[in-house]
């Protein structure tokens, strides 16, 4: 079990983000991995190819109630409610459900950045993350985090519907303030954004807040392949927030996993999320 430090609970509360060293050793990761495979074989609604039919598309899928009762012993059996719990200081923590990605070719571009919060309806300050590939990443092969950028703005989402245009919306600039071209700006002046990213070894792990600006993870030669899988997960500081009232700009309706039970500012609960502690 991973010692949570006062210095991992302050840098994940101020800049969004950390790496935890070896949080999964080899019999854990090929436990998760058991789990990915599955996920694999059994697809649901919205798996798909983004950016399907372009040099950049790869594979993508969320979790079902099919794939929760595969990954729900090994989530609980790694104590990960435990250990954010311990870096949150919540008492409560649920599992959020969790998302897979393939790249795989050797020349695969950056998904685009954004801020889960665009596509969930809720935010807080307990909301995470975990975020690890089953091969070892240089840095610039692995996801990229803007440092301290989820306490605000709250952006539109990502269409992910072109690759030449990472900021398209999602909602429209009536609901969020457009995402802002951070590649372009970094092409200008690299120093143009405060970026947290780390090379990473098979087992290592990033946690980041839900709500950080947070993207890349390219494939190329040296490092031609990527099966990343995300567990996500929420503590009692986790509010209701609802979607706009507009259909989004997206591959799927996000709205059809809004249950409507809740009030704007409730404390987010809902029966449909596994409770770890």
């Amino acid at each position: 079990m991973i010692t949570v430090t006062e210095k991992m609970r302050n840098d994940l509360r101020q800049n969004g983000a950390i790496k935890i060293d070896g949080l999964f050793d080899e019999a854990s990761l090929a436990e998760c991995r058991r789990c990915f495979d599955f996920s694999l074989a059994n697809p649901g609604p919205t798996a798909l190819d983004i950016f399907d039919g372009t040099n950049d598309a790869h594979y993508n899928d969320l979790g079902t109630a099919r794939t929760l009762e595969v990954y729900r012993p090994m989530v609980e059996k790694f104590e990960l409610g435990n250990l954010l719990s311990d870096l949150w200081g919540s008492e409560h923590v649920w599992y959020f459900g969790e998302e897979i990605f393939v790249k795989d070719g050797g020349n695969i571009g950056r998904s685009p950045w954004h801020q889960d919060t665009a596509y969930i309806p809720a935010n807080g300050k307990h909301l995470a993350n975990v975020w690890f590939s089953f091969e070892t990443l240089p840095a610039q092969n692995a996801l990229e985090v803007i440092k301290g950028s989820h306490r605000g703005p709250q952006y539109d989402g990502s269409a992910y519907d072109d690759p030449n245009d990472p900021t398209k919306p999602m909602w429209g600039g009536e609901y969020f303030p457009q995402l802002p071209d951070i590649e372009g700006e970094r092409r200008s002046d690299p120093n143009s954004w405060e970026v947290l990213s780390w090379a990473l070894q098979a087992g290592d792990a990033i946690v980041l807040h839900s709500g950080a600006l947070h993207g890349g993870a390219p494939v190329d030669k040296r490092c031609p392949t990527r099966h990343t899988l995300v567990l996500r997960f929420f503590g009692d500081d986790m509010y209701y927030q609802p979607f706009p009232d507009a259909k989004p700009n997206y591959f799927m309706d996000v709205r059809e996993f809004d249950d409507g039970s809740m009030q704007a500012g409730d404390r987010y609960r809902s029966e449909f999320f596994l409770q770890l502690r």
